[in-house]
């Protein structure tokens, strides 16, 4: 079964009005500005515009019309080959049913941030991996995917009681690092930001350049003027929200791309099954979950995506020394 958990942010879905967006950006080219940002966004409007003029379907129902009944809205966790989820907020509910009795669980996330810093308790996306910790629902946390610049700061972001069990690593470092864990529960989690989705123009992720240019395009035209299309433009980059403000520049620009993603985690897969390590939690569960996916999905790139994890990751998984097939899915991408 593939099971979406259902969100409040589905009701968020970004569809670009190409139109105005042309009329708006045609004006900003026109003004031959040097700031680095609005030069920026014209190049990201001169990648983009070929695909943002086609007609996109929404992922949720591409997925639907593709797994046909194998797909699941809010389905059982327990019952699931795989999870799907619009938010990485959701991976608190998920790790923390799958975990009931608190075994001793590693999570070995793929993500551009860490999601552990300390600003507060209330849940959030952005410290819903450091309160599962706190709570005992996970002990160690390694992380492949957030830029070595970033790497101190994160960690000086996370309650330092949990330091010393947040891994930020490269993906060479990983066997290594869980050498050291010595881990008896692994469990995977795939926040689609770590993948390079501005080379790829996945559009139905968060962090994607697509977002400035949906910003734009929500813009009103009439009130665009010489004088104030700078400051207009950089409010689309930086986003003002509930938690101060979104930071899109030059966002989606990573290293990672699907087929590296696949390769390590089949790696990861072999490594449990020679360490009689449970891929899981409990017996017969999800190993991995998706993350991070909602929204329009122009040329159908980002259903391509998922798929070609799906269809990748779920050949043939090793449960505690015995072989578990999970049932082939009927297409390939």
């Amino acid at each position: 079964m593939i099971n979406w958990i259902s969100d409040k942010t589905e009701k968020n879905n970004r569809k670009v009005d190409f139109k105005n967006l042309c009329q708006i950006m045609n004006f900003v080219k026109q003004q031959k500005s040097n700031d680095e940002m609005i030069k920026y966004t014209c190049t990201i409007f001169d990648e983009y515009k070929d695909i943002l003029s086609t007609e996109p379907k929404l992922l949720k129902d591409s997925l639907k019309e593709y797994f046909n009944e194998s797909f699941k809205i809010d389905g059982d966790l327990l019952s699931s080959d795989v999870i799907l989820s619009p938010s990485d907020l959701n991976a608190y509910f998920t790790i923390k049913s799958l975990n009931k009795t608190k075994k001793n669980l590693t999570i070995i996330y793929f993500d551009l941030h860490s999601d552990t810093y300390d600003y507060n308790d209330t849940l959030w996306k952005g410290n819903s991996f450091s309160k599962l910790m706190k709570e005992g629902y996970i002990n160690h946390y390694v992380v492949i995917g957030v830029p070595k610049g970033k790497r101190d700061k994160c960690i000086n972001d996370t309650n330092i009681e949990l330091r010393n069990r947040v891994h930020l690593i490269d993906s060479w470092q990983l066997f290594e690092e869980l050498e050291k864990i010595k881990p008896s529960n692994i469990f995977i989690s795939i926040d689609v930001d770590c993948f390079n989705c501005r080379k790829e123009k996945y559009t139905s992720v968060e962090y994607s350049p697509s977002t400035i240019l949906y910003y734009i395009s929500n813009l009103n035209f009439n009130e665009i003027n010489k004088n104030n299309y700078e400051q207009k433009i950089k409010e689309c980059i930086f986003v003002k929200n509930e938690l101060g403000y979104s930071n899109y520049y030059h966002t989606g620009e990573n290293n990672l791309t699907v087929t590296m993603v696949i390769g390590i985690i089949n790696n990861i897969k072999e490594y449990c099954n020679d360490k009689k390590i449970n891929l899981g939690v409990p017996k017969a569960t999800p190993y991995f979950q998706i993350m991070e996916i909602n929204g329009y999905d122009y040329g159908n790139l980002s259903i391509n995506l998922v798929v070609k994890l799906i269809n990748n990751l779920l050949k043939e998984v090793n449960s505690n020394g015995k072989e578990r097939i999970l049932k082939e899915i009927r297409k390939n991408v």
